[in-house]
C-alpha cells in the first residue's frame, strides 16, 4: 500500500540544472533476415513469371559468396583476402528501448546562526531517511521500497512550466561533505560551517511523445 508524505522541502534552483534525454539504439547485423526475404522474393517472381523475371540464381549466388566470406570456419578472412571481396553484414541500427532519466544537483549550505544550522541538518536527515528502505518484518527478511520524491520547479509561487517536468523520482545517490574547503570547521555545538551535498536522482517512468506532450 502506498501513501503520501506530507512533508515537502523548498530548496533554491541549483547554479547547474540540465536534464538529459537518452535513447537506446544498438547496431544488428541484418544480413541473414535480408537474405531469407530476397530469396522469397525471388522465389514468388519465379513461380508467377515461370522464371522469366526472376533473378534467382544471381541472388543466391550473392547470398552464397557472403556467406562463405563471412562464415566459412577457419579460411573466411583468406577467401576474402585473396578474392578482394568483403561480407555486407547489412548492419542497421535498431531502437532498443528509452533510457530512464538520471539527474543530479549540488547544494551548498553555509548556515549563519543555530536555527539555519538546525534546518539544514533537517534537510540533510529527510533526503537521507527517505532514500532508504525499512524492514517489512520484525525478522528483518523483506524490505519496503524507499520513498518516492516529485520534484518540481517553481517562479513565484507557481509552477514553472518553461523547465522541463519530473515524473516520480528515486533518489539514488547521497554524497555529504563536510569540509568542501579542505579543512573542518565547526561552530561551538560542533555543526560544521559547511556543508556540500550531491543528489543524485532517477525519474521511474520511460518517457514517450505522450509524456514529452505533457511537458516532460
Amino acid at each position: 500500500q502506498q501513501k503520501r508524505i506530507d512533508q515537502a522541502i523548498a530548496l533554491h534552483v541549483p547554479n547547474q540544472l540540465n536534464i538529459n534525454y537518452s535513447m537506446d539504439w544498438q547496431t544488428d547485423d541484418t544480413f541473414m533476415y535480408q537474405a531469407a526475404a530476397m530469396a522469397n522474393r525471388e522465389v514468388a517472381k519465379a513461380v508467377s513469371t515461370g522464371g522469366a523475371k526472376s533473378n534467382m540464381l544471381g541472388t543466391a549466388g550473392a547470398i552464397a559468396t557472403n556467406i562463405a566470406l563471412s562464415q566459412t570456419p577457419g579460411i573466411a578472412g583468406a577467401l576474402s583476402a585473396a578474392s578482394g571481396l568483403a561480407p555486407n553484414p547489412k548492419k542497421e541500427q535498431v531502437f532498443k528501448n528509452v533510457n530512464f532519466r538520471e539527474f543530479s544537483f549540488d547544494y551548498q549550505f553555509s548556515p549563519r546562526n543555530s536555527t539555519e544550522a538546525a534546518n539544514v541538518r533537517q534537510i540533510i536527515n529527510l533526503f537521507k531517511l527517505h532514500m532508504h528502505p525499512e524492514y517489512k518484518d520484525k525478522n528483518n527478511f523483506v524490505f519496503i521500497y524507499p520513498s518516492e520524491f516529485d520534484i518540481f520547479y517553481y517562479q513565484g509561487g507557481t509552477e514553472n512550466l518553461n523547465l522541463h517536468r519530473h515524473t516520480s523520482c528515486v533518489l539514488t545517490d547521497m554524497t555529504i561533505d563536510y569540509t568542501p574547503n579542505g579543512q573542518f570547521n565547526t561552530f561551538a555545538n560542533g555543526m560544521p560551517t559547511q556543508i556540500n551535498i550531491t543528489l543524485s536522482f532517477r525519474e521511474l517512468a520511460q518517457l514517450t511523445k505522450e509524456k514529452i506532450g505533457d511537458g516532460l
